[in-house]
């Protein structure tokens, strides 16, 4: 028969007798039955190299690839459990054909690794097999996490050593549950992914990173995370920390301009009920209400580039700031903190940031005051990007891939395969392929 033909010519299946073939009634279920007909004489007790002798007579049964198309095909194995004559331990003979932790056969493994090759989704992997999908997602993380190995061999084998790291976090669940991301910005390549976003998960980093690879980082680009600074500062001192730019502008936007936007809007909301209130003339409360919706609308006029502004929300600004003071001095901090993260001197850099500190804290607006004095204290962080002039945007860029992914898989449960598909889908010739549905 096909099957004898198989046993012939594969070593792994010839310490087995072919017995039998079930079919099911709609022949698309195939049974294959084998038993085991090594001898004791050819076993020796892996603990102790002695004689041994057959305890008892088990089967399993696993799902192998089939012979024919639109059929499913599983394997039944008769084996033996062993005794050792010497120190009584027990122990299951070997299935040389099983693959690794799962209860599939090495074929049908490589069956399912070739679909997975091609980037074709777990299930539909697990529609075309009929495998259990976290079989599947086994064999998967298997595959991803051999080329990521090999991505870093070869890295390593040509010299390679990172410049530029950035580090953020993304959300993994909802309800405020993170993890931490570090990315090779010269290469895009993710170096690490772990859960949480505390000093002490940040930590573990450090302790499972190779500390001589990254020996040539200049700079660690990051937002104003007190733990990731004193962690980088600890474990690599001879890096510059550099603060990223747009982490500070957004905070600027919603902190001191969005808080003093709307503070000038209620101002006119209430001057329009006081002046309801006194009787005064419709026209003038109509106005007042006029100014509240225009400057509470104000939102992105404020926060865009001045070349982005079309003329007519160009002049709209400008009237907006001319009868606002306040918000007029904000805009032109804000104005001016794009200047200085465009430079690329650090004395020059060093000399506006102290002189848009001091002008900050003189200004005595409230939500301006504050924003200095928390800021004021990573100084050196904002000096630094006039000399390594990196961000965390393209990690942040990244993150929307993540995001992609997890949507795509509806979330993921298993962290560990999720950081897995993390760094995979971060190696340059996997990164410019699509996400599928997994």
């Amino acid at each position: 028969m096909l099957f004898d033909q198989i046993i012939a010519n594969n070593p792994s299946l010839q310490p087995y007798e072919y017995i039998s073939t079930e079919i099911a009634e709609d022949g698309k279920h195939w049974f294959l039955h084998l038993k085991s007909n090594r001898g004791t004489e050819d076993v020796t007790c892996p603990f102790c190299n002695s004689s041994v002798h057959i305890c008892g007579n088990y089967s399993m049964q696993l799902r192998d690839m089939p012979i024919y198309p639109g059929t499913k095909q599983d394997i039944e194995i008769a084996y033996h459990r062993y005794r050792c004559q010497s120190c009584a331990r027990t122990f299951c003979e070997e299935i040389p054909f099983k693959y690794p932790e799962t209860r599939i056969t090495e074929r049908a493994a490589s069956w399912i690794s070739a679909f997975l090759r091609f980037n074709i989704p777990i299930s539909t992997v697990q529609k075309i097999t009929g495998v259990h999908w976290d079989t599947i997602k086994h064999i998967h993380k298997e595959l991803m996490d051999e080329a990521i190995a090999s991505r870093q061999k070869a890295l390593r084998k040509d010299g390679y050593k990172p410049k530029h790291l950035a580090v953020d976090e993304f959300a993994i669940h909802k309800g405020h549950r993170y993890a931490t991301c570090v990315m090779d910005l010269d290469t895009g390549d993710v170096l690490w992914v772990g859960k949480g976003r505390t000093k002490a998960d940040f930590s573990i980093f450090f302790q499972e990173i190779d500390m001589d690879y990254l020996s040539e980082v200049e700079a660690v680009a990051m937002d104003m995370n007190a733990s990731y600074n004193a962690l980088v500062s600890e474990h690599m001192p001879w890096t510059e920390i550099v603060y990223d730019r747009y982490h500070m502008q957004a905070q600027f936007g919603k902190d001191v301009l969005g808080v003093v936007r709307l503070e000038e809007a209620r101002k006119h909301n209430a001057l329009a009920k006081q002046l309801k209130e006194d009787g005064c003339p419709k026209k003038e409360i109509k106005e007042e209400k006029r100014l509240y919706s225009e400057v509470k609308r104000a939102r992105w006029l404020l926060l865009s580039g001045q070349d982005s502004l079309s003329d007519e929300d160009a002049s709209a600004l400008r009237r907006i700031l001319d009868d606002h003071a306040d918000l007029a001095l904000c805009h032109a901090m804000k104005e001016e903190m794009t200047r200085l993260f465009d430079l690329r001197d650090e004395d020059e850099a060093r000399k506006g940031w102290a002189v848009w500190f001091e002008g900050a804290k003189a200004s005595e607006i409230p939500a301006l005051v504050r924003f200095a004095e928390r800021k004021g204290k990573r100084l050196d962080g904002l000096i630094a990007h006039a000399s390594h002039p990196i961000s965390t945007g393209k990690l942040e860029g990244f993150n929307n891939r993540i995001k992609v992914a997890k949507r795509i898989a509806y979330g993921y449960r298993d962290e560990d395969y999720f950081f897995s598909l993390i760094q995979f889908i971060s190696i340059p010739s996997v990164r410019s392929q699509s996400l599928k549905k997994t």
